[in-house]
């Protein structure tokens, strides 16, 4: 019996991931977003929980809007983070938003990833990062997993680099994201 239990699971569990469709409305459920600071003499890495967001998928097309407030992010030093503030000017510019927007050719199910091109808007202006691959993976219900990584640059938002010791920071931000969206219907829409 416990043999027969295990055969079953083990081929019905991968058919209802695959049985997630990616068109509909969705709602972030989960995020960590990170980012990491280079300097010679250390590393940094803030990380913050609080994004939120929502987004609409058809059949060939998804379009997703997320926002971050600043202050959300927490790298272990409050001095740090409240320097992070004044120079990214997060008292005038409060929250972070990016608009993702991609095609795909899924027909059934999750596609394992996609090219994504995002706008982010940040510190008082906006970049845009073309073909930023996004990682997806179906979870249990409703939901799917989805990771990126954004080339963030000081630069592209005229961010000076804060130095320590004279040493500035590395131009370079990349930052993490690792989101759960869980697919919703009209009477359970946030």
């Amino acid at each position: 019996m416990k043999r027969f239990l295990v055969c079953v699971l083990v081929f019905i569990l991968p058919a209802l991931a695959v049985g997630v469709e990616l068109k509909g409305d969705w709602v972030l459920e989960k995020s960590l977003i990170s980012y990491k600071v280079t300097h010679p003499l250390h590393h940094v890495i803030g990380k913050t929980t609080e994004a939120r967001g929502k987004g609409i998928c058809t059949m060939d097309h998804g379009q997703f809007l997320v926002g971050v407030p600043v202050k959300s992010f927490d790298s272990g030093d409050g001095d740090r983070d409240t320097h992070m503030l004044q120079i990214t000017q997060g008292a005038d510019h409060p929250l972070i938003t990016v608009v993702i927007d991609f095609k795909t050719r899924a027909k059934k199910g999750v596609p394992d990833k996609v090219l994504a091109d995002l706008t982010v808007q940040f510190a008082g202006k906006t970049v845009k990062y073309p073909q930023i691959t996004l990682k997806m993976v179906p979870l249990e219900g409703s939901q799917v997993q989805v990771t990126a990584l954004i080339p963030l640059s000081l630069k592209d938002f005229a961010i000076t680099p804060p130095s320590l010791l004279g040493v500035p920071i590395n131009d370079s931000v990349p930052v993490q994201v690792d989101t759960t969206w869980k697919k919703v219907t009209s009477f359970d829409a946030k």
